[in-house]
């Protein structure tokens, strides 16, 4: 069986790849929210999934010795700053498969754990 995440792009080098976390589509009362602030939260949120990371993230960029201390894997959600990486839409196969990000392995901030929720992120 293929790992869920084969047909997306490989980072390379120190590039690690983000899924962000989607903006809601409606408010808890049911109030659907326009496009114009679905865009403006979706830049807001800084926060995200790994998917994949290139063979040097979180290593050293010359002898490619692992960093020193507690850095993230693939499958960890992780902060980031908000005007960091590059967006990348992907089509796979004709079918829209969403925004993702690519940063630099250095911009990731934290490492959120499972029971932590975002609830501010300005």
């Amino acid at each position: 069986m293929s790992h869920p995440h084969a047909a997306l792009p490989q980072p390379v080098g120190w590039r690690v790849l983000v899924k962000p976390v989607e903006p809601k589509e409606q408010t808890d009362g049911g109030i659907f929210l326009p496009d114009m602030v679905r865009a403006v939260e979706a830049h807001q949120m800084a926060h995200g999934h790994i998917l994949a990371m290139g063979d040097l993230a979180f290593r050293d960029r010359d002898t490619g010795i692992k960093w020193k201390g507690t850095w993230p894997v693939v499958d960890e959600r992780v902060t980031y700053g908000k005007y960091a990486g590059q967006t990348v839409d992907l089509v796979i196969g004709g079918v829209f498969k969403g925004k993702f990000l690519l940063l630099n392995d250095d911009e990731i901030t934290s490492i959120l754990p499972e029971n932590c929720e975002v609830l501010s992120h300005v």
